[in-house]
């Protein structure tokens, strides 16, 4: 058995899974941010919010030296994230630390990130499809592959959505991104529509549970 466990994450990891984010979704990181990476101090910032709003929304998978393997975020309460993001001041700080050169992009990647929302947003409501649980972000380091973390890490945030009595789960994936599909197919997602962003188009997956959050995995 491969030795490594899932457990809530801490603040201590938020660096690590902004490192992990990045490395794993790079082209995209690239695309948004003027083709350079940006500072550090930027994703961490993200991810910081991510966490704040809901703590036991953030899973991690570690080995047994406690090294990062893995991440999931899976928010039970997505409308917290906007509420802290305001209440939080993390507004306020994101536009000194980009006005101050901290996060090391100009203008231009703030213009496509917002074009991208907006569009993401016109674009993916559903009818009859409402959702406030999200998987919203998972990743696995590169060497940690192949071993079943991921399945893991879903496993994890499937235990928290029935915790909280979720009737409907929603999440995003590129449709070219067949190993994550399968994973999703396997835990019970299906294809519920697509949204788009200057990337292209995502897959909108769902699952059902229960109404009382109880249904088990297909």
């Amino acid at each position: 058995m491969d030795n490594y466990f899932i457990t809530r994450a801490e603040r201590a990891d938020i660096a690590g899974i902004a490192r992990l984010f990045t490395e794993s979704f790079l082209s995209s990181v690239l695309h948004h941010c003027g083709g350079k990476l940006p500072k550090p101090q930027a994703m961490q910032d993200v991810f910081g919010l991510v966490y704040e709003a809901e703590p036991p929304a953030a899973l991690v998978a570690k080995d047994g030296t406690g090294q990062l393997m893995g991440y999931c975020f899976a928010p039970v309460g997505l409308s917290r994230l906007w509420r802290k993001a305001v209440t939080g001041g993390h507004i306020f700080k994101w536009a000194w630390r980009w006005a101050t050169g901290q996060y090391g992009f100009g203008f231009y990647p703030v213009k496509i990130i917002l074009l991208n929302k907006l569009a993401f947003l016109r674009s993916a409501v559903i009818p009859g499809k409402t959702a406030n649980a999200r998987i919203l972000s998972i990743a696995v380091a590169p060497d940690a592959r192949g071993r079943g973390v991921a399945s893991a890490l879903m496993a994890e945030a499937d235990k928290y959505f029935r915790e909280n009595a979720v009737v409907r789960v929603r999440l995003e994936v590129r449709p070219d991104n067949r190993p994550a599909i399968r994973v999703y197919e396997k835990f019970g997602y299906y294809p519920g529509g697509t949204t788009y962003d200057s990337q292209g188009p995502w897959l909108i997956m769902f699952k059902d549970f229960s109404e009382t959050g109880l249904k088990e995995n297909v």
